[in-house]
C-alpha cells in the first residue's frame, strides 16, 4: 500500500503539482507585472500598520502573518536545507528562490480571494480559504469538499503526528522523557486550541518572532566567524545552480537537473506554496481590502527564504554539507556546534526545531478545524479539537513511513484542489488587481 502511495505522490507532484504551480505562478507574475517584488514595500507597510479594531476581522495583519509563518517555519527551513544541499547541491538554493518567488504571487491570489469570499460564522468569527472561494465563487462544492477532507488528513499527519515525532527525536537524544513531552504538548496545545483564534494569534505572534530572531542571530554569528568564506559560498551557490557536473559523481548532466528538481521541491515544501493554508489563516485579518491582504500574504515566502539562505550558508561555510557525514537535522546540529565551537549551537537548533514544530502543530490544528467546520458545522469544531489533542501522544511513540507518505499525498492534493480555484478565479484576480495598481 505504501509503495502505491509513494508512486502516486511522485507522479502527482512531478507531472501535475510542479507544472501547475510553475505555470500559474509565471502567468500571474507576468500579467500583474511581478508585484511580488514591486509591492513588497507596501506589504511591509500594511503589516506594521496598527490595525483598526473597528475594521471587519478578528486578528491583526501581524498576527495573521505570524500564524502563516508558524505553519511555514520549521523542519522545511532548517533540516530541509540540509536535505537540499545533500541531494541537489548548493545550486538548488537558487531554484528554491525561483519557486518561492512564484509561490509568493500564488499566495497573493489565494489571500486576495480568501478575503473577498470570507464570511462570518455563528460565533462571529471571520472564516475563509480555498473551500469558500471554490464553493461560493465557482460553485465547485465537490472540489471544496475534497479540499477540506485533504486538509483534515494533512492536519492529523503533517500537522500532528509528523511534528510531534520531529519534536521527540531530538529531545530524546537530550534525555528528555517522552512522558514529559506528552504532558507539555497536551497541556500546551490544548490551552492554545481551546482558547480560539485570538489566543492562537497571540501565542504565535509572540513565539515566532522571538524564535526566528534567536535562530537567525546564532546563524549570523557563525557567518561572522567564518566571514572569509561567505563570498566563496555565494559563488559556489551561483556556479552550482547552472553546473552540469554531477552533485555526487556519476553521470555528467545530472547535477543541473538535480539542482532544479530539488530546489523546486524544497521551495514548495518550505513555503507551503499553493497548498491553501495561508488563505485560511489570513481570512480573519482586520482588513476590508482584498488587494492589501494579498500583498501582505506575499511577505511570508520571502521571510522563509531568507532563513533558508542563511541556514544554507552556515552549512556551506562550516563544511557541514560535505564533511560532517551527517544528514538532515544532524547535519544542522553539527554545523551550528562546529560553527560556534560549543555544544550550545546544537541545542539552539534542537530547541528551535522543537518550538517551531509546536507552533506548526497549533497552526495546522486551526486549519483542520476550519475545514471541519466547513464540512459539518461550527458545532463540530470542539470534537475535532479533542480528537486532535488526544492523537498527540501517538506521534511520540509511532514513526511510520506511511504517515509521512499520507502527509505528502494530502498536501499535494490540497495544492491541486486549491489551484483549480485559483485558475478559475484568475481573470477576476488579474482584473481587480489591475484596478488597484492603476489607482495606486
Amino acid at each position: 500500500m505504501t509503495t502505491i502511495l509513494e508512486l502516486f505522490n511522485h507522479y502527482l507532484t512531478l507531472y501535475i503539482v510542479f507544472p501547475m504551480l510553475f505555470a500559474l505562478g509565471l502567468y500571474f507574475s507576468t500579467r500583474l507585472k511581478f508585484i511580488q517584488f514591486s509591492k513588497i514595500k507596501l506589504g511591509i507597510k500594511e503589516l506594521l500598520k496598527k490595525s483598526d479594531p473597528q475594521e471587519e476581522g478578528t486578528i491583526s495583519n501581524f498576527e495573521a502573518l505570524s500564524a502563516v509563518l508558524a505553519g511555514n517555519l520549521g523542519t522545511g527551513n532548517i533540516s530541509g536545507m540540509a536535505v537540499a544541499l545533500a541531494t541537489g547541491g548548493p545550486g538548488s538554493l537558487i531554484w528554491m528562490w525561483l519557486m518561492a518567488s512564484l509561490g509568493a504571487i500564488i499566495k497573493f491570489a489565494g489571500c486576495f480571494l480568501s478575503l473577498k469570499y470570507r464570511e462570518k460564522n455563528s460565533s462571529g468569527e471571520y472564516v475563509g480559504g480555498p473551500m469558500y472561494y471554490l464553493s461560493k465563487g465557482l460553485e465547485l462544492k465537490k472540489v471544496a469538499t475534497l479540499f477540506s477532507i485533504f486538509a483534515i488528513i494533512a492536519a492529523f499527519t503533517v500537522g500532528n503526528l509528523v511534528q510531534v515525532n520531529s519534536i521527540m527525536l531530538p529531545l530524546a537524544k537530550m534525555g528528555v522523557s517522552p512522558i514529559l513531552v506528552i504532558a507539555f504538548l497536551v497541556v500546551g496545545v490544548g490551552a492554545v486550541l481551546l482558547g480560539g483564534i485570538q489566543r492562537l494569534a497571540r501565542v504565535v505572534s509572540t513565539m515566532v518572532p522571538v524564535m526566528t530572531c534567536v535562530y537567525l542571530l546564532t546563524a549570523l554569528i557563525i557567518l561572522f566567524i567564518f566571514r572569509e568564506h561567505v563570498l566563496g559560498a555565494f559563488a559556489l551557490i551561483l556556479k552550482s545552480s547552472v553546473s552540469f557536473n554531477s552533485v555526487a559523481g556519476g553521470v555528467v548532466g545530472l547535477g543541473l537537473s538535480r539542482a532544479i528538481s530539488t530546489g523546486m521541491e524544497r521551495g514548495i515544501f518550505a513555503t507551503d506554496a499553493g497548498c491553501g493554508i495561508a488563505p485560511i489563516l489570513q481570512a480573519g485579518a482586520r482588513c476590508k481590502n482584498p488587494f492589501l491582504e494579498g500583498v501582505v500574504g506575499m511577505i511570508a515566502p520571502f521571510i522563509v527564504m531568507i532563513i533558508c539562505t542563511i541556514t544554507a550558508l552556515v552549512l556551506i561555510v562550516t563544511g557541514a554539507w560535505q564533511t560532517s557525514g551527517e544528514f538532515s537535522t544532524n547535519m544542522c546540529t553539527w554545523a551550528f556546534e562546529t560553527g560556534l565551537g560549543h555544544v550550545i549551537g546544537k541545542y539552539i537548533v534542537i530547541v528551535s526545531l522543537a518550538l517551531f514544530a509546536f507552533t506548526t502543530i497549533i497552526t495546522w490544528a486551526y486549519c483542520g478545524e476550519k475545514a471541519c467546520e466547513y464540512l459539518f458545522s461550527h458545532r463540530a469544531i470542539k470534537k475535532f479539537k479533542y480528537i486532535y489533542i488526544l492523537m498527540l501522544p501517538l506521534g511520540v511513540f509511532s514513526y511510520t513511513h506511511t504517515v509521512w507518505i499520507l502527509a505528502d499525498v494530502s498536501i499535494a492534493l490540497m495544492v491541486v484542489m486549491n489551484l483549480i480555484g485559483l485558475v478559475g478565479h484568475s481573470s477576476k484576480v488579474i482584473e481587480e488587481t489591475k484596478k488597484h495598481l492603476t489607482l495606486s
